[in-house]
């Protein structure tokens, strides 16, 4: 009787000292949530949430050991309930696949020009965003986790939880951070490897025997009763600095074109599936066509239109990386063309493969690269019926043609070599590679090729709207520190059956190097409206007396009143985004969750000098299409436009 009672007292005085032995994903009992309010549960709900997808992607490319997680991903979900309706016909597919192993394990080398990538990459994307519900999601996820390549699942997780409603809210961490070895150079990863479990926590130098008591109420005091030895807080870092911050070697920026990429595929493949469905029209009948010609040209407006918005969202960006290089160029005085010989890893250990050809060689294979991608866009171009501007055809058939291109670019620099990592078939479409920021420039010219003049708005007699003056503060850029959190590279699993050995981290683990950044600046425009209208602004950084390349600032709907309308935009400094080991230690999950189509925040001014890079900044008023933009789209009616000089300063720490 005694020892049952011990064995009940036990129970209860410990009830709530379990937290760190359970699973943190999962809501508490009722009986223990009851009374809390309903932002409260919220919180704790979307904390659990939040704590179970960092445990998908702490130590991702290594096997996952935590036991509750094997076991809700041990078996494939083939139960059609569990699935959105309409989509079990897509599972299905991806289930064959999945059974004929056809989809890259763990430890295979993944490489993203491999033919049967795109459909194995929307295959898991859609594994993960069609599940019904939370728990099903949980048990699809942890299936991906253990059966597929991690760069195939980190890739389609991270589009499906900006896609569903009950992930949307939770911060994934950066990229560069889930898998360094893509991002990192050489030293950085070996470096980090070596570093030892003890380098990080602390050792317990003494364990005194502990009385049952001791144990039972333990708990109740933080304090305890073993010695450490000492060992400082700060984090451990390894150096990674560069003279110069380079646009192509930016983390941030080579992450975000990874996630671009990675939706322009998805969009491709998407659109290949519509182009072999039969069109229906009114649901009864096929649409009937005059001749082949109609239905040519029917077709390859259904394949463009299927991934439109991707296609555009690629060139805006393409636009973007080609201005800023340019003025970077500029203000740094070096050709950013120049080889730079990144000594990067594959997540398998494997140095990359250069290429044996010299700089003509490459020039030409680019060169016939170009011309069979503009003989394409002009056979479009003239089979077009006016339903679409030249600029959106070769915008969407660029996107169509993007891994092809690719793939025979690379077969032609770097062989045929099978299990061989290039840098043009690196997981990233990596901006460092010289001879892939080449092609990037040529579809660049390409594109400006196509280009129209600014279309003036036809307002009939009414009198447009006039800028009448621009108000520009101080540009400064400088480079700052920045440092990313190295947990992925330890060499012990972190997850450890129930156990999460992140609690007992002393230390952190970090690479440092710097990155460009701007202090805040305000722009201020002063416009005279002849009557009440709505307007878009749009502001664009050019070279002197250039209009073209010019870099995107800002776009913003306006309402203009009659007479004197003052306007002003505010750019704050850039933010650090948190890192992995930040958003799995803090009390709350991050309510900052944000996803951009455009560069990262701290690239949003280009590099300036020291004695000051003299540019322009482009002003234009167009029509309004009742539309927020997020990104500089298709050509709009042109109100009014203006230049002003202005110079970008460097400060140098």
């Amino acid at each position: 009787m005694l020892r049952l009672t011990f064995v009940c007292l036990c129970l209860i005085v410990l009830q709530d000292g379990t937290e760190s032995f359970g699973s943190p994903w999962k809501l508490a009992p009722f009986g223990r949530r009851f009374g809390l309010p309903s932002v409260e549960v919220d919180y704790i709900q979307r904390q659990g949430r939040q704590h179970f997808l960092l445990n998908l992607l702490i130590q991702v490319h290594k096997p996952l050991l935590h036991e509750e997680l094997i076991a809700m991903g041990s078996q494939f979900n083939d139960d059609p309930g569990s699935y959105k309706k309409g989509t079990w016909r897509y599972m299905k597919d991806f289930q064959e696949r999945v059974h004929q192993n056809r989809i890259p394990g763990p430890f295979a080398i993944f490489n993203q020009l491999d033919e049967e990538m795109p459909q194995n990459l929307l295959g898991i994307y859609r594994f993960l965003t069609k599940a019904l519900d939370w728990s099903s999601f949980q048990r699809n996820a942890c299936y991906a986790r253990i059966h597929f390549h991690p760069l195939l699942f980190v890739n389609a997780l991270q589009m499906a939880v900006e896609e569903r409603q009950d992930t949307k809210d939770l911060g994934m961490p950066v990229m560069f951070e889930v898998l360094p070895q893509l991002y990192l150079e050489k030293e950085v990863i070996l470096a980090a490897q070596e570093v030892t479990w003890n380098q990080l926590t602390p050792i317990r130098l003494v364990t005194p025997k502990r009385r049952w008591m001791d144990i039972l109420l333990g708990y109740r005091n933080p304090k305890q009763s073993w010695t450490e030895e000492p060992i400082p807080t700060v984090p451990l870092i390894i150096d990674n600095e560069r003279k110069v911050a380079y646009l192509s070697l930016d983390l941030e920026l080579n992450s975000h074109w990874n996630s671009l990429i990675n939706r322009l595929i998805l969009s491709i493949e998407e659109g290949k599936e519509k182009t072999n469905e039969p069109i229906i029209v009114d649901g009864d009948r096929l649409v009937a066509f005059r001749g082949s010609f109609d239905e040519v040209n029917y077709i390859n407006q259904m394949a463009l239109g299927s991934h439109f918005h991707n296609s555009k969202l690629y060139v805006y960006n393409l636009h973007q990386f080609v201005a800023a290089l340019t003025m970077e160029d500029l203000a740094t005085g070096q050709r950013s063309m120049d080889l730079i010989d990144p000594p990067l890893m594959t997540t398998g250990g494997v140095p990359y493969k250069g290429t044996t050809l010299n700089i003509e060689a490459v020039k030409g294979i680019l060169d016939l690269t170009i011309d069979n991608l503009k003989e394409q866009i002009e056979m479009a171009v003239k089979l077009n019926n006016h339903s679409m501007d030249d600029l959106s055809i070769a915008g969407g058939i660029i996107g169509n043609n993007y891994l092809h291109m690719c793939r025979q670019l690379s077969l032609a620099v770097n062989g045929r070599g099978i299990n061989q990592p290039t840098m043009l078939g690196s997981a990233t479409s990596n901006l460092r590679d010289p001879i892939y920021r080449s092609l990037l420039f040529r579809i660049n010219e390409l594109l400006q090729s196509y280009e129209n003049a600014d279309i003036l708005a036809n307002i009939g007699g009414r009198k447009p709207p006039k800028i009448v003056d621009i108000q520009v503060s101080r540009l400064v850029t400088f480079e700052e520190y920045m440092t990313t959190d190295l947990i992925n590279l330890i060499d012990q699993q972190l997850l450890l059956s129930q156990r999460n050995n992140l609690r007992f981290l002393r230390r952190h683990l970090v690479a440092r190097q710097r990155c460009l950044n701007h202090e805040t600046f305000s722009i201020g425009l002063d416009i005279v409206a002849p009557e009440d209208q709505v307007v878009e602004a749009r502001m664009y950084f050019t070279l002197p007396n250039q209009l073209r390349p010019r870099l995107h600032l800002d776009s913003f709907k306006c309402s203009l009143k009659r007479g004197l309308n003052q306007l002003e935009r505010a750019f704050p400094t850039a933010n650090p985004k948190h890192t992995l080991s930040e958003l799995y230690e803090a009390a709350y999950p991050s309510t900052d969750v944000t996803s951009s189509n455009r560069f990262p925040p701290h690239l949003l001014l280009p590099r300036g000098t020291g004695e000051g890079l003299k540019l322009q900044l482009l002003v234009e008023l167009t029509e309004w299409n009742g539309l927020e933009s997020q990104f500089d789209g298709v050509s709009v009616p042109v109100l009014a436009k203006t230049l002003k000089d202005v110079i970008i300063f460097h400060s140098q720490a």
